[in-house]
């Protein structure tokens, strides 16, 4: 346990060090703590007994600081004195952030545990910062049972709660768990906002729940909701990935009719369904299109073509797009560039086109 907390409160001082609220000058209040190792440990032991009640927050973290250079290293009470004043200051969510962002929620956990124990409940941010950390890990099941731990706290959840367990169990492939969630989200009167729309749509399209991302899309469109460009972006990108780019396009085509303005994501996931299903001179099309409309295409819309067109064997035309995405400073990816290697291993492409893209 003290090695843990060692390592915790090294891991602490590093996180607040990058952030800059450390500050490496001292309070006149703390000065005297700089002349000598032996005086130090007594000035700092001193403080925290009689001068911590109402600590500034720039004052606790230097203080902080000087406890973390002194060796032998302060006891877990000392510590735990001077996370009492942290407490105050609200710094118990930025340290468990920094934990949860490192994935080290052992020590997060540990630092809630030590929270409740010096008496600050922690609220509903840091329950759902700590929720998010074990969702971000995977571990949802964690996250659950943290969620539920809370509702037994009588802290009522909120939609960042209910967004962030929605979102983890539909990465992890549960939309079973996800789709309850969103339904005790709504009985309970926990209003969805747009993004737990978002998150709940794509996790439906990407698990292969089309019908029913349309079902809710179709409420939405009927509800007084303002459904901005990503919604739409999610049900095209659904559809092309079920094969269904007629429908994808009738629904991208009406986009503007809504008074909504496509983006450069909702062009190339047209431009990629339309490639897709073989349909390149509409692709080009629409990829004219965007250009004239002001949208700039960016290296997935170029490479989506570069590849389609490299596919049809249309080498000109891959070239001219090769020239045009090199002048605008975009690269090959990685899908691209494994294309040209196969087409160049079994003679079908020149070597000039790799040295174009090299």
């Amino acid at each position: 346990m003290v090695r843990n907390w060692s390592k915790a409160l090294r891991f602490v001082q590093s996180r607040f060090s990058e952030s800059g609220t450390l500050r490496p000058s001292l309070s006149n209040s703390e000065r005297d703590f700089s002349s000598g190792l032996s005086d130090r440990n007594l000035s700092y032991k001193e403080r925290l007994r009689s001068g911590i009640v109402d600590i500034k927050k720039d004052d606790a973290m230097n203080l902080f600081q000087e406890m973390i250079g002194s060796r032998p290293l302060p006891t877990l009470v000392d510590f735990s004195r001077l996370f009492s004043a942290l407490a105050k200051t609200k710094e118990y969510d930025l340290v468990l952030d920094g934990f949860c962002k490192e994935n080290r929620l052992g020590e997060a956990s540990q630092m809630m545990d030590l929270m409740v124990s010096k008496g600050c409940h922690p609220d509903i941010v840091t329950y759902n910062t700590l929720i998010n950390g074990y969702c971000k890990a995977k571990r949802v099941d964690d996250g659950l049972k943290l969620f539920h731990k809370m509702s037994l706290s009588g802290l009522v959840a909120d939609t960042v709660s209910y967004n962030t367990l929605i979102q983890g169990f539909c990465q992890s492939g549960r939309l079973d768990v996800a789709k309850e969630l969103f339904q005790e989200m709504v009985s309970l009167g926990v209003s969805p906002d747009v993004v737990t729309y978002k998150i709940l749509l794509d996790g439906l399209c990407d698990n292969g729940e089309l019908k029913k991302a349309l079902e809710i899309f179709e409420k939405m469109q009927k509800s007084k909701m303002d459904l901005d460009i990503g919604i739409y972006n999610i049900i095209v990108h659904g559809m092309c990935n079920a094969n269904k780019v007629d429908e994808a396009w009738d629904l991208f085509s009406c986009i503007p009719l809504r008074g909504v303005k496509p983006d450069v994501k909702a062009y190339t996931i047209m431009i990629s369904g339309l490639c897709k299903k073989g349909s390149l001179s509409e692709a080009d099309m629409l990829f004219r299109k965007m250009k004239a409309d002001g949208c700039v295409p960016n290296d997935f819309t170029y490479n989506t073509l570069i590849r389609a067109h490299l596919r049809g064997r249309d080498v000109i035309k891959s070239v001219e797009l090769i020239k045009d995405m090199k002048r605008l400073g975009f690269a090959a990816d990685a899908s691209s560039m494994k294309m040209v290697f196969d087409m160049l291993s079994d003679g079908r492409l020149d070597k000039g086109v790799l040295d174009m893209l090299s």
